[in-house]
């Protein structure tokens, strides 16, 4: 089972066709997330990199950047960015956040964005967030952009009580339990900063499809063209606003969020 549903998933991403995210504006908050925690000096790996439009970005802010992707047809796409980007200091190599062979203890910054959310199970998303410890030296961070559970029944749970349909998750993504990823974090990492994107998904999610329509994802979707308009509308007020607006009753609210850790200890973990 875990072995087809693998199999799969790297289909899935070797796929021309395949859009990894619509949302160009949440992508951007995420990336601009990731930067005002990188310095000058800093040697970062994005793992996952995708297309590597990110990628040019944070390597725009530090000293040194890896773009590691598994994918042959994605990792094409990172080289020719990086080619594009005129930058000296971004390296596109082939791997992925399970590959042990990886250099140890040798990033300030690790990235992942939405990238442990497409392993099998649980247990493979440990094993990636223990690589990730062991690529980190002593004290590095760790900027986790994935998804959880409770955030993503919070935003549903407000479309359904607006007798809107809940989102999907889509076939190839496992979120995480906040809880039990809180617990695994202890004795590992600290938690230095947390960042819910709740206004701009309250917005997007709930407050425009109210009166628009927007079915399916990737590129399946099918959207009003007011989504244009409206979502770059909700990014400004998000960068505007961000923690000025709470959402309250739920921890967080949409899927997507910003797990900005530390690396504690000198020894690797048994």
């Amino acid at each position: 089972m875990t072995s087809d549903f693998t199999t799969a998933v790297k289909a899935y991403w070797e796929d021309p066709s395949t859009v990894s995210i619509i949302d160009k504006n949440l992508h951007q908050i995420e990336i601009d997330t990731v930067c005002r925690h990188l310095l000058p000096t800093d040697s970062l790996a994005d793992i996952g990199c995708g297309n590597g439009e990110a990628t040019v970005q944070y390597a725009a802010k530090v000293a040194r950047c890896a773009g590691i992707e598994r994918s042959e047809h994605l990792r094409a796409k990172a080289e020719k960015a990086a080619r594009e980007s005129g930058r000296s200091n971004i390296t596109i190599c082939s791997g992925d956040v399970l590959d042990e062979t990886l250099p140890a203890a040798a990033f300030d910054v690790i990235v992942t964005q939405r990238l442990l959310i497409n392993l099998a199970s649980w247990e493979e998303q440990m094993r990636g967030i223990l690589n990730v410890y062991r690529m980190l030296k002593p004290g590095g961070r760790y900027i986790m952009i994935e998804n959880t559970n409770d955030a993503f029944l919070a935003l549903n749970d407000v479309r359904v009580a607006l007798n809107m349909a809940p989102i999907p998750q889509h076939w190839h993504n496992r979120f995480f339990d906040y809880d039990e990823l809180m617990g695994f974090f202890r004795g590992k990492f600290q938690l230095l900063q947390h960042y819910d994107f709740g206004l701009y998904y309250l917005l997007t999610r709930v407050y425009v499809p109210m009166f628009a329509s927007f079915v399916g994802y990737g590129a399946q979707a099918v959207k009003d063209p007011v989504f244009e308009k409206s979502d770059a509308a909700a990014r400004v007020l998000f960068e505007h606003l961000k923690d000025r607006v709470k959402i309250l009753g739920c921890r967080a609210f949409g899927p997507i969020q910003a797990f900005v850790l530390r690396r504690e200890g000198s020894d690797l973990p048994v």
